[in-house]
């Protein structure tokens, strides 16, 4: 039987930097979000736990309507606490059998379903080993953290996620060259936002969410049931 590996979305940022929720900003025919969904969900992941924060519950669960029982909310009632609040109350909602989650970011919006599967076989060939993405040697996200881990992983404090724990445990790190196979692309600036345009033809529609910034918030309007 394969190690079943869950997934943690962390969406419950502040969005200062970007000034609008950038995890809802739409661009070529999705939000930032909805395509981090659809690769975990499109994934070998077990399940996926998305964090995400209050005044977002509405809007993340509206652009996933028909994510099926593989995906559970939780909600960051502090997301001013920093990253470590939102990786903690995801460790907290992933299953007890499970060997191991992956820590993704809800802001890298070409995440790739065989992305994250080619990470979970690594994982499992090596499953007391901390799985680590890397393009041309420099370290990326997301990373897979055995359950082993979990409890430390929980004692982070602030805005620093899995990163304290890396550092702690440099032996026990099997990095993955990606290659130029995965690009692993952030938002978050208003900059970086005019990088992920450059790539696509519907610029349109960007510069209304920035002169608006409610128009960046997808189908919020449709409130749905939260899946736990």
């Amino acid at each position: 039987m394969e190690a079943i590996v869950e997934g943690i979305i962390l969406a419950a940022g502040l969005s200062k930097r970007m000034g609008v929720p950038k995890t809802l900003i739409e661009f070529d025919g999705d939000t930032v979000i909805g395509r981090v969904l659809k690769a975990s969900l499109g994934s070998d992941l077990h399940r996926v736990v998305l964090v995400t924060g209050s005044s977002g519950l509405k809007a993340v669960e509206a652009t996933e309507a028909d994510s099926g029982p593989r995906l559970s909310i939780v909600v960051n009632p502090s997301p001013e606490k920093g990253m470590s609040s939102s990786l903690r109350i995801g460790l907290a909602a992933v299953s007890s059998d499970a060997k191991g989650a992956m820590v993704l970011l809800a802001d890298q919006p070409f995440i790739a379903a065989e992305i994250i599967d080619r990470l979970l076989s690594f994982f499992r060939l090596h499953d007391d080993k901390i799985i680590v993405p890397v393009i041309g040697g420099r370290r990326t996200t997301p990373v897979i953290f055995p359950a082993r881990l979990f409890l430390e992983l929980m004692s982070v404090e602030g805005d620093v996620g899995g990163r304290d724990v890396l550092k702690g445990h440099p032996a026990e790190i099997e990095q993955v060259e990606m290659g130029s196979c995965y690009e692993d692309m952030d938002l978050d600036t208003p900059e970086d936002l005019d990088k992920l345009m450059g790539r696509t033809s519907q610029d349109t529609s960007y510069r209304s969410a920035r002169t608006t910034p409610t128009a960046v918030i997808a189908r919020a309007s449709s409130p749905k049931q939260s899946r736990r």
